[in-house]
């Protein structure tokens, strides 16, 4: 797509990779946080077993206790939709492990060489599509709401259908490359 339209390229990338930056701090201030709740009641039970439960007390009084019930939600929902916008952004860089770079080589001659790279332009643009219209199937469908919070499932879900459809559009781009690379020799 870099070739085809290059500022929207660099607004996609630039999106997807702060997006998915944010996504990671994110899990990982909740992971933080967690750990240090379930620390900070742990050392408050054992100082109330051990007989200092004014020193207990203090503690709790300074960091009160707060159950993280909804921990589980939110940590699925950032955790879902950084696996699949990590994912568009590694396809929009050519990021993902490639078994091409292992066969294009071995095939004797450019033109062999470009149908491989033809072929698989249009298996990724099948995949992506049939990956695409599914998770939008079920994006549309869902109708539960989570525990807690109450969020409608289908949010998230509905990583799958943007990151799919981007990925779509960028399998798009390759396969009309590759095409047009082929039949102009």
């Amino acid at each position: 797509m870099a070739e085809l339209f290059p500022k929207l390229d660099a607004t996609i990338r630039g999106f997807l990779r702060r997006f998915s930056i944010a996504l990671l701090i994110a899990l990982s201030l909740l992971l933080v946080a967690n750990v240090l709740l379930r620390l900070t009641n742990d050392l408050s039970i054992a100082l109330t077993d051990r007989g200092y439960s004014d020193a207990a007390a203090f503690i709790q009084r300074l960091l009160p206790l707060v159950s993280m019930h909804w921990f589980d939600e939110i940590v699925e929902m950032c955790f879902a939709a950084l696996v699949f916008y990590g994912a568009a952004l590694l396809w929009t860089t050519k990021g993902h492990f490639c078994v091409g770079d292992w066969i294009s080589p071995r095939l004797s001659g450019e033109r062999a060489r470009a149908w491989y790279r033809v072929l698989v332009a249009a298996l990724c643009v099948a995949f992506q599509a049939v990956f695409f219209w599914y998770s939008l199937l079920l994006t549309l469908r869902a109708t539960e709401l989570t525990t807690v919070f109450q969020i409608p499932k289908s949010l998230l879900y509905s990583c799958m259908p943007v990151s799919s459809f981007i990925m779509l559009a960028y399998s798009l781009c390759d396969l009309y490359i590759e095409r047009k690379r082929l039949f102009a020799k």
